[in-house]
């Protein structure tokens, strides 16, 4: 295979891109220290390095990237679909143990959602690939979780069209990254028994949605909401499940969505999942599905697309600079697990490069 796509690949599972079928897909276990508690982190204390060789590397495949001029794209979901103007509405039946943070109250919140392809770089539509949708809340009161941004009035949350991550271990990650760039990354996955990772990215390939707009989402890693730790998804309201287009044109999902908020609004329930066993369903390692059928996910608000049109020219650059992060965060939606940590320091690496790169300003909206 070539060096490219295994680069690419890497950088997928790096930012908790690609996402493999859990299960029958095997992957390294992390360890899980005696006596862990619900809700609980338990940090490696290479993180840092890691952290910094992640980055690194990463700046790396931005830079060969986009060697030939033109604007510097993000490492991850570089192919945006548009984004889209909505609200954000938290019900007025969230459980006691879930009101902290944007759910304490029954609220609206104006927000933007990119919906993107996960490809690096950017492909056709009609290609398989893994599928985003990042939602920023505005008007959101109270400090923030990064030292810079503390007085901004945002808040995000990053979901991706599947549960679990191939690898729960940031050093897992890295590992593979490095084997890309060593132009090694079959042996690795060879090597190190992930048969299952490999077939599944064949499979991934292969996989087509007819919609942004008609599919379930994931956080695949977990949040603080007050003392406990919870997982997130957003699924389309009522089972709504488009048709696939008749003609896949290189840009169709932007196309279809283009049509379908031309004509009517679109929604999504947005549901928790709490943390219920710190064994089955550990903060550490994102490979694991939490079992629905053991906790299952209680929706705390919907989330409301009104019609429009997002196509223009001007609102398509506006898209293209902002900024998400799980870190753009209250502290009671605080992003857990060693994969959260290590994209703390990595993402705000990346997209203070990228805007500089670019000539403009990184800085939250407004409105």
């Amino acid at each position: 295979m070539k060096l490219n796509q295994f680069k690419i690949q890497s950088v997928y599972i790096l930012f908790l891109i690609v996402i493999f079928v859990s299960g029958s897909c095997s992957h390294p276990k992390v360890s899980i220290p005696p006596g862990t508690e619900l809700g609980k982190e338990y940090p490696n204390p290479n993180e840092e390095d890691i952290a910094k060789r992640t980055l690194e590397l990463t700046l790396n495949s931005i830079k060969e990237n986009s060697k030939n001029g033109g604007k510097v794209l993000r490492d991850a979901h570089p192919k945006h679909h548009g984004c889209v103007s909505g609200s954000f509405t938290v019900n007025d039946s969230v459980p006691a143990s879930m009101k902290f943070g944007v759910f304490s109250n029954p609220k609206t919140y104006p927000i933007w959602i990119r919906f993107s392809n996960g490809g690096t770089p950017p492909k056709d539509d009609k290609e398989g690939d893994i599928r985003g949708m990042a939602i920023k809340l505005i008007g959101v009161d109270g400090e923030k979780l990064l030292e810079d941004e503390k007085n901004e009035m945002t808040q995000d949350f990053l979901v991706i069209s599947h549960p679990v991550l191939p690898v729960g271990d940031p050093q897992d990650y890295l590992d593979l990254f490095e084997a890309a760039f060593a132009k090694k990354p079959l042996r690795h996955l060879i090597f190190s028994g992930q048969f299952g990772a490999i077939r599944k990215i064949t499979a991934l390939r292969g996989l087509k949605v007819p919609s942004p707009l008609g599919i379930r989402y994931f956080s695949t890693t977990p949040y603080k909401l007050g003392t406990a730790a919870v997982k997130y998804s957003a699924k389309p309201c009522n089972n709504f499940k488009p048709e696939m287009p008749t003609e896949l044109t290189p840009n169709y999902l932007k196309e279809v969505m283009a049509k379908h908020l031309s004509e009517k609004e679109a929604c999504f329930d947005f549901m928790v999942q709490p943390q219920t066993d710190p064994i089955k369903m550990p903060v550490e390692d994102p490979a694991e599905e939490w079992d629905e059928t053991v906790s299952p996910f209680v929706k705390v608000a919907t989330i409301k697309i009104d019609k429009q049109k997002f196509d223009a020219p001007e609102q398509l650059d506006a898209c293209e600079n902002l900024s998400f992060t799980p870190w753009h965060s209250l502290p009671d939606h605080k992003p857990l697990g060693g994969i959260n940590r290590v994209r703390k320091s990595v993402y705000i690496g990346i997209s203070k490069y990228r805007h500089d790169a670019n000539g403009v300003p990184r800085k939250e909206p407004s409105k």
